[in-house]
Protein backbone atom coordinates (compact mmCIF):
# COMPACT_ATOMS: atom_id res chain seq x y z
CA UNK A 1 0.00 0.00 0.00
CA UNK A 2 1.35 3.39 -0.99
CA UNK A 3 -0.04 6.50 0.70
CA UNK A 4 -0.39 9.99 -0.73
CA UNK A 5 -1.62 13.35 0.57
CA UNK A 6 -4.55 15.03 -1.15
CA UNK A 7 -4.76 18.82 -0.69
CA UNK A 8 -7.20 21.56 -1.61
CA UNK A 9 -5.22 24.33 -3.28
CA UNK A 10 -7.47 27.33 -3.97
CA UNK A 11 -10.42 25.07 -4.73
CA UNK A 12 -8.43 22.61 -6.83
CA UNK A 13 -7.98 19.12 -5.41
CA UNK A 14 -4.54 17.67 -6.09
CA UNK A 15 -1.89 15.41 -4.64
CA UNK A 16 0.85 16.98 -2.55
CA UNK A 17 3.71 17.14 -5.03
CA UNK A 18 7.15 15.57 -4.64
CA UNK A 19 8.76 18.99 -4.88
CA UNK A 20 6.59 21.52 -3.01
CA UNK A 21 8.72 24.46 -4.14
CA UNK A 22 7.31 24.34 -7.67
CA UNK A 23 3.66 23.72 -8.55
CA UNK A 24 3.42 22.32 -12.07
CA UNK A 25 0.36 21.08 -13.90
CA UNK A 26 -0.21 17.45 -12.91
CA UNK A 27 2.83 17.07 -10.63
CA UNK A 28 4.02 13.64 -9.54
CA UNK A 29 2.55 12.86 -6.11
CA UNK A 30 4.81 12.37 -3.14
CA UNK A 31 4.22 8.76 -2.06
CA UNK A 32 4.84 7.14 1.32
CA UNK A 33 5.32 3.54 2.39
CA UNK A 34 4.25 4.05 6.00
CA UNK A 35 1.62 6.03 7.89
CA UNK A 36 4.11 7.81 10.16
CA UNK A 37 5.88 9.56 7.29
CA UNK A 38 2.55 10.37 5.62
CA UNK A 39 1.24 11.94 8.84
CA UNK A 40 4.36 14.10 9.15
CA UNK A 41 3.87 15.39 5.60
CA UNK A 42 0.13 15.82 6.09
CA UNK A 43 0.78 18.06 9.11
CA UNK A 44 2.54 20.50 6.76
CA UNK A 45 -0.66 21.10 4.76
CA UNK A 46 -3.75 22.86 6.16
CA UNK A 47 -6.15 20.83 4.02
CA UNK A 48 -4.18 17.57 3.77
CA UNK A 49 -5.94 14.21 3.81
CA UNK A 50 -4.08 10.89 3.69
CA UNK A 51 -5.35 8.52 0.99
CA UNK A 52 -4.41 5.06 -0.25
CA UNK A 53 -2.90 5.86 -3.64
CA UNK A 54 -3.28 2.30 -4.95
CA UNK A 55 -6.88 1.69 -3.80
CA UNK A 56 -8.86 4.36 -5.68
CA UNK A 57 -7.91 7.07 -3.18
CA UNK A 58 -9.66 5.44 -0.24
CA UNK A 59 -9.26 7.70 2.81
CA UNK A 60 -7.04 6.25 5.54
CA UNK A 61 -8.70 6.65 8.95
CA UNK A 62 -6.47 8.22 11.55
CA UNK A 63 -7.54 7.33 15.08
CA UNK A 64 -5.90 8.99 18.03
CA UNK A 65 -6.38 8.19 21.71
CA UNK A 66 -8.56 10.40 23.92
CA UNK A 67 -6.83 13.11 25.87
CA UNK A 68 -7.66 13.47 29.60
CA UNK A 69 -10.52 15.95 29.05
CA UNK A 70 -12.17 13.80 26.39
CA UNK A 71 -11.81 10.71 28.55
CA UNK A 72 -13.49 12.52 31.49
CA UNK A 73 -16.38 13.74 29.31
CA UNK A 74 -16.90 10.20 28.01
CA UNK A 75 -17.11 8.88 31.58
CA UNK A 76 -19.63 11.60 32.50
CA UNK A 77 -21.78 10.84 29.43
CA UNK A 78 -21.70 7.11 30.21
CA UNK A 79 -22.79 7.80 33.79
CA UNK A 80 -25.60 10.11 32.62
CA UNK A 81 -26.77 7.50 30.12
CA UNK A 82 -26.94 4.81 32.82
CA UNK A 83 -29.05 7.07 35.08
CA UNK A 84 -31.69 7.80 32.41
CA UNK A 85 -34.71 5.48 32.65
Amino acid sequence: MRLAIVIDLDGDIMYAPEDSRVFENYPKPKLFDNLKDAEEECAKWNTGVIVDYDDNNKTIPRVRPFDDDERQRAKERAKANREVI
